[in-house]
């Protein structure tokens, strides 16, 4: 366990897992199933059903134990759970020798949360050294209730207990007599620890993500600013680790001047295939767009013979959008404020393989900066979503330094016309400043925008790089919001976990 309240990121090692609760007894070392009873149904065995997690979410180890009562330390339950990032949940049915109040007590070292009769009467679902929680509880003599108990661990030393006191009890870890395990592991989700931002904590800007299932194992892909566009992946969106795939192994296209500013990719699923859009520069050193197609979000990535977009101002920060219809589009900015003018926002539809635009077809101009709001000269980093028949533009605003917003427009129509928020719907707070280039993905059901952020300096500047972020979205009387208009800087539930 640790001081701290939930997770952060990390920005090595192998990604991390996902999935939800368990499904099957794996057994594993000391597991036990039992034997009699009737109609193939093992009898219960005295005791909790116990059962391990490693990464929070792959059930590795499963069986009975006497109770719970173990002071791991720096070691872990069994190899396969790790020593650390995993979570543990012990069910069955308790049935009391007396009738009267009882003290429920659990010792641990992270978080745990306990359930009597379906009822959760401890709740401190916090990362901390061992912290004791009670809990009085009416129980009556010989009549069983369902007990649960979960538990996290996040780094450094381990432990659980569960106690009982009462006024005839001395306080003593619950007696296996008392317990009877559940006769299989739970099919819900297993238990996740909250998290806090950061979830990459270096500097990775314009984070483009993708949720996919063509990676083993299913989940995420994200591609930041910078040189190769090195490819990470995840499960969760909290853990991420490097592939070793790249969209440009290279460091950049064989038609680019140089790779000295190699911005804003991002990987989409494009029919059967996926392409991979990207800001570069072309032989004349102007900022452009160009793409690449794989048969895998991890590559190798085949790059168009030469830009897909430029313009004499230069282009950045392209992005893909679907619609129901199956017509496809790329959605880029003219990076006017480079020369004093304005940044128009545009998409034009594409070619079924995404790698070209359609014959025929203009680009739209959906939204443009307004020099007079908080936009200043600048409007950029465009994602779409649709949402209940509305398009959404999420975009980024003004100076990419402590003055950098994220904004958002609603159109009836993919091509407009859009009508804007108004204020910015993620800004600063004493923690983080400059939120914006995000991409929104879903987890469980619910929305969420991944992001960079500066951290505040102190005083309202931004120091250091951007880190990547993770907040959920709500939709609220037509919008989204995000967190309490900036990002959040306490713990936050899993994603996908409410």
């Amino acid at each position: 366990g640790c001081g701290d309240s939930g997770i952060g990121g990390s920005g090595g090692g192998g990604a991390d897992a996902s999935g939800g609760g368990g499904a099957g007894d794996t057994g594993g070392a000391g597991a036990s199933s039992g034997e009699g009873g009737s109609g193939g149904v093992p009898a219960p065995e005295p005791g909790l059903r116990a059962e391990y997690y490693a990464g929070y979410l792959d059930l590795v180890l499963a069986r009975v134990e006497p109770g719970v009562d173990v002071v791991w330390g720096a070691d872990g339950p069994a190899p396969d759970v790790g020593v650390d990032r995993f979570s543990a949940r012990w069910t069955g049915t308790l049935t009391p020798p007396e009738t009267g109040t009882y003290t429920l007590i659990t010792d641990t070292d992270d978080g745990v949360r306990l359930w009597i009769d379906d009822q959760l009467v401890i709740d401190d679902w916090h990362g901390h050294f061992v912290t004791r929680n009670t809990a009085d509880v009416e129980l009556t003599a010989g009549e069983p209730v369902s007990i649960r108990l979960d538990y996290f661990e996040l780094d450094l030393d381990a432990s659980a207990r569960l106690l009982w006191s009462k006024d005839t009890i001395v306080e003593e870890v619950i007696p296996t007599e008392y317990l009877l395990a559940a006769p299989e592991v739970s099919t819900i989700a297993s238990p996740k620890p909250p998290y806090q931002n950061p979830v990459i904590p270096f500097d990775c800007p314009d984070p483009g993500v993708l949720a996919t299932d063509d990676i083993d194992p299913p989940g995420y892909v994200a591609v930041c600013t910078g040189g190769s566009f090195p490819v990470r992946s995840s499960r969760s969106l909290l853990f991420w680790g490097d592939t070793g795939a790249a969209i440009l192994p290279d460091g950049k296209p064989p038609w680019a001047a140089n790779g000295n500013r190699n911005w804003a990719p991002e990987i989409h699923r494009v029919g059967d295939h996926y392409v991979a859009y990207f800001t570069t520069v072309n032989g004349g050193n102007v900022l452009s767009i160009g793409a690449a197609s794989a048969d895998s979000p991890l590559g190798p990535f085949d790059v168009s013979d030469g830009p897909l977009v430029e313009h004499p101002q230069g282009v950045i920060d392209a992005t893909f959008f679907e619609d129901d219809d199956g017509a496809r589009y790329l959605v880029y900015k003219i990076d006017g404020n480079s020369v004093g003018q304005p940044t128009p926002i545009y998409a034009r539809e594409l070619t079924e393989d995404g790698m070209s635009f359609a014959p025929g077809s203009d680009q739209v101009e959906l939204i443009r900066n307004n020099g007079l709001t908080w936009e200043g000269g600048v409007v950029e980093a465009p994602w779409i979503v649709k949402r209940d028949g509305t398009y959404f533009l999420f975009y980024s605003g003004n100076v990419y330094d402590h003055r950098y917003r994220t904004g958002v427009a609603r159109s009836a129509s993919l091509l407009g016309p859009y009508e804007k928020h108004g204020p910015p719907i993620l800004g600063n707070n004493e923690r983080w400043v400059g939120p914006g280039h995000g991409s929104v993905v879903t987890a469980g059901g619910s929305d969420y925008f991944v992001y960079h952020a500066w951290t505040n300096a102190g005083d309202g500047t931004n120091t250091g790089g951007r880190n990547v972020l993770v907040d959920r979205i709500d939709w609220i009387d037509g919008w989204p919001a995000v967190h309490d208009g900036s990002p959040s800087r306490t713990p936050q539930p899993w994603p996908g976990s409410e």
